[in-house]
């Protein structure tokens, strides 16, 4: 008896259950711990070199907050990647089954291109409950069509003038506002080279002339009619205009195969006077030797009326065939927040495209022009013709303005063939697109 009162009193059920509970949820935790665990999903999306280092700032805090998820920028340091390469790059992995970039970082021009290619990113927007009110109602409505929202704008651009005040000032030049008055300063400053721009046959090309040509008061396509404006007189003009800056002198033969980064590294060797460029390209001035002697201006309108800004800027979209799309509009809704937007402006010196932030305490010490480009973008800007088929209206239009700037056909004849291919490419278009 006192054998089997002992052996009751040393084995209690309820307390062996209990131990045998504990070491399993023990074992539990320490499976758990030595588990391998799912990789984070990657995401990654294409940029210029000039972008890397702001990116990679932003991406690293976004991480952090998401560490389910990781950023990969894919870019080649031996490459520029241009608005048209990147373009290509996107437009071919649209094709595959699978997509290798989740993330669509897009020019401002490209939504409606995108259309079959891009996700509805409205019910992701719904079902965050997000406010889209503090974007810049121009940049939202570049990315929408008929209610379909395919692009989340992240910066804004707007075509500059940058020149050199202290040069002007030493020989007491004004700035000047038509041709004439360019040409007059130009030959005043010598040896100084005149006036840099992009003339290299893609995308910049159209930029410059579609300021030249909105300073005439004149268009490329209509946007209330769709006519297509190419062969009128201020076209031809505008046209010309381009060629005889380079012909009599005031920019160097070379525009003709700038693009942005040519043009800005030579005026940064300091011995030009103007340059037609975008925002960024101030961060890249006042860290060279030339800081405190640039100011900026809208770019040229050629007459005696103010000059108008071609409009850029750069968003956020889903691809159709993306494999983590719930992952890619996690990343959406961090990298166009305030937050993400004011370190990225800070860092490069991009205009942001959420209102607010063109009044932030920090952005305008470092930038004091940013409550400026604010205003440009509202008043003084112009958007190249929002068109389904831009991209082959584009080229040939590119064609046309390289043809005459290397003296291979005449400004009227150019002009004129632009205008037919034009509205060829126009009318083979469906209603509509």
């Amino acid at each position: 008896m006192r054998s089997r009162s002992w052996q009751r009193r040393w084995f209690d059920p309820l307390k062996f259950l209990m131990l045998l509970l504990a070491a399993q949820i023990i074992g539990l935790l320490l499976w758990g711990l030595t588990w391998p665990q799912s990789p984070p999903v990657e995401l990654s999306f294409v940029v210029p070199q000039d972008e890397v280092q702001p990116w990679q700032t932003v991406i690293a805090k976004f991480e952090k907050s998401h560490p389910d998820i990781q950023i990969q920028l894919v870019t080649d340091p031996d490459l520029d990647y241009t608005t048209d390469q990147r373009k290509a790059i996107y437009t071919a992995d649209f094709q595959f089954p699978r997509a290798q970039y989740d993330l669509v970082y897009m020019d401002i021009m490209w939504p409606l291109q995108f259309t079959e290619s891009l996700q509805d990113l409205t019910p992701y927007v719904e079902e965050d409950n997000m406010s889209l009110s503090g974007f810049l109602a121009s940049e939202l409505s570049a990315g929408e069509l008929d209610g379909t929202l395919y692009r989340i704008p992240m910066r804004a651009d707007v075509g500059l003038l940058y020149y050199r005040q202290d040069l002007l000032q030493q020989r007491g030049v004004s700035l000047p506002k038509t041709l004439p008055e360019l040409t007059q300063a130009v030959r005043l400053l010598q040896p100084s080279i005149g006036y840099l721009w992009q003339g290299s046959r893609y995308e910049g090309l159209v930029a410059n002339f579609v300021e030249v040509l909105a300073g005439f008061g004149a268009s490329w396509i209509d946007p209330e009619t769709g006519k297509v404006e190419l062969d009128t007189p201020m076209a031809i003009e505008a046209a010309t205009l381009l060629q005889d800056l380079i012909q009599k002198g005031i920019s160097p033969d070379e525009v003709r195969t700038y693009i942005e980064q040519d043009s800005l590294q030579r005026f940064l060797e300091g011995q030009t006077i103007f340059l037609r460029g975008w925002p960024y390209f101030w961060n890249q001035i006042q860290n060279s030797d030339l800081n405190g002697k640039v100011e900026i201006e809208l770019p040229f309108a050629f007459t005696n009326d103010p000059g108008i800004g071609c409009r850029g800027g750069w968003g956020f979209g889903i691809p159709q065939n993306s494999a983590h799309p719930e992952e890619a509009w996690e990343a959406i809704k961090y990298l166009t927040s305030e937050t993400a937007q004011r370190e990225f402006v800070l860092a490069s010196g991009f205009l942001p495209s959420r209102t607010i932030l063109f009044q932030d305490p920090d952005i305008v010490k470092k930038y004091p022009h940013m409550p400026q480009m604010l205003e440009y973008l509202e008043s003084s800007s112009v958007f190249r013709p929002v068109i389904k088929d831009y991209e082959a209206a584009s080229k040939i239009l590119q064609s046309a303005l390289s043809d005459i700037l290397r003296g291979q056909q005449s400004v009227k004849a150019a002009m004129k063939q632009a205008q037919t291919e034009t509205e060829d490419l126009l009318q083979s278009v469906s209603p509509g697109g």
